[in-house]
């Protein structure tokens, strides 16, 4: 007996992101930040080497 391994075809809009999981993904990206943390405007590439 033959086993047939045919998974159904993933849907056309299963991979783009609804503005609802969008916005809820940018709240758990940003939910530990400290809007008042010193040097919360610079990213890795504007810190010097020796920090």
């Amino acid at each position: 007996m033959e086993q047939q391994n045919n998974p159904p075809a993933t849907p056309e809009d299963a991979t783009k992101a609804t503005a609802e999981q969008r916005e809820l993904q940018e709240e758990l990206d940003h939910k530990d930040d400290d809007p008042d943390a010193p040097g919360q405007h610079q990213d890795r590439h504007q810190l010097a080497d020796e920090t």
